[in-house]
């Protein structure tokens, strides 16, 4: 009568890397979960302005997206580092060869952008994980 709804569950409950792998899906809260594993901050803190970071940790506003939408990752973490105090970071995903001229644009823009954080300035930093499988 409700496998409908057993269908669906996976859906609503928050997905763990072993779902992930098992899966086989790599989206970003697969590359955020794996990247926190090693940082072991917060996922997807809720702010208060209602927005959440990818990752928080200590001293770091993680944002984590695809290469093919870094500028957008660019925003919210300079967003994210203002609202935190933290400094603002982008994980950006690589999984294709062609998608390298994201990472240039990145790159170029990340050099010139800066947030003032308790009167110091902080270029956003920009970690790159390619996943060409």
């Amino acid at each position: 009568m409700f496998n409908w709804f057993k269908k669906l569950v996976p859906f609503y409950a928050k997905p763990t890397m072993e779902m992930l792998e098992a899966q086989q899906q790599k989206n970003e809260r697969y590359y955020q979960l794996k990247c926190n594993e090693i940082l072991q901050g917060e996922v997807e803190k809720r702010l208060g302005d209602g927005t959440r970071v990818d990752i928080l940790t200590d001293d770091l506003a993680i944002e984590v997206d695809f290469a093919k939408k870094w500028y957008e990752a660019i925003g919210q973490a300079c967003h994210y580092a203002n609202l935190t105090g933290k400094k603002p970071v982008i994980l950006l995903i690589v999984r294709e060869e062609s998608q390298e001229k994201y990472i240039k644009a990145a790159a170029r823009v990340c050099k010139t952008t800066k947030v003032r954080l308790n009167g110091d300035d902080y270029h956003v930093v920009m970690l790159v994980h390619r996943d060409l499988s």
